[in-house]
């Protein structure tokens, strides 16, 4: 008499050798039939950090289309949080904030942002080793980069926020025309240069300091953009589009930036930022 072995019910795993009617599927990811797992273009992208920039020109696109056209779900969006904004600001009890937010406004000033980063720029040169990996003129090499990347920077973002002031013109909060010759309010200017300089700060003394210092700075720098921006709404300065469109051109270009910027050795780093 033969020992029967049961069939293997819907309940019943396969065995690890033999796999199932689905192994093929299970092992492939999203491309069916194919082992090991091929990665599809999105995943690429993000693995390689083209996601981000790409997501940030597309939105720049869009925002700039819109404001052109006068059309699209960007345009009352505007005129809800502009709304939004002024009845918080006129709200009792916040009349405190007005000082503290205007201060921040003023953050977003040429001399603020480039207070910073030409402090941050002498740090970092202060901490940049006097050989780099043996090359006696190494760190002189790395100043330079830092010095040429940050400028280039602040640069192409100027260029680019007035040309858009000028071909695009759009009016203010306020809704009044722009007179022949005046600039425009997109993108805004304001929070262009508070994200260049305080990013590009951030971005140079990323270089000397180690990781867990580089993303509190990366971190607060965010957090003070964020809060520059959210204080130009409240002032009734600039519409929630214009500072969306500052901050997507300046993300672009800081990426690229990032990818020309040297990075310190880590034991060099780790000591910079203990």
């Amino acid at each position: 008499m033969h020992a029967r072995t049961p069939d293997a019910g819907p309940g019943t795993p396969p065995s690890p050798g033999t796999g199932g009617p689905h192994a093929g599927l299970e092992q492939a990811g999203d491309r069916p039939g194919t082992t090991p797992p091929v990665p599809g273009r999105w995943s690429a992208l993000a693995r390689s950090g083209a996601l981000l920039p790409l997501l940030l020109a597309l939105l720049l696109t869009a925002l700039t289309v819109q404001v052109v056209a006068d059309a699209g779900p960007l345009i009352p969006l505007d005129e809800s949080v502009r709304d939004g904004m002024r009845d918080l600001a006129a709200a009792s009890g916040l009349g405190w904030l007005d000082g503290p937010m205007h201060g921040l406004a003023d953050l977003g000033g040429p001399l603020p942002g480039g207070l910073a980063l030409a402090a941050a720029y002498a740090y970092a040169v202060q901490r940049t080793p006097p050989r780099r990996r043996g090359v006696p003129h190494g760190a002189h090499v790395f100043r330079l980069r830092l010095a040429a990347v940050a400028t280039a920077s602040v640069a192409v973002v100027s260029v680019l926020v007035v040309v858009g002031k000028m071909a695009i013109a759009r009016p203010g909060t306020n809704e009044q025309p722009v007179a022949g010759g005046d600039w425009g309010f997109f993108p805004s200017g304001h929070t262009a240069t508070s994200a260049v300089c305080f990013g590009a700060a951030a971005l140079l003394l990323g270089c000397v300091l180690g990781s867990r210092a580089r993303k509190r700075v990366y971190a607060v720098t965010i957090l003070l953009c964020g809060l520059i921006g959210f204080s130009l709404l409240w002032c009734d300065y600039h519409w929630l589009g214009d500072v969306l469109a500052s901050w997507c051109l300046v993300g672009i270009v800081l990426w690229c930036a990032a990818r020309f910027l040297p990075r310190a050795p880590e034991e060099e780093a780790d000591r910079a930022g203990s």
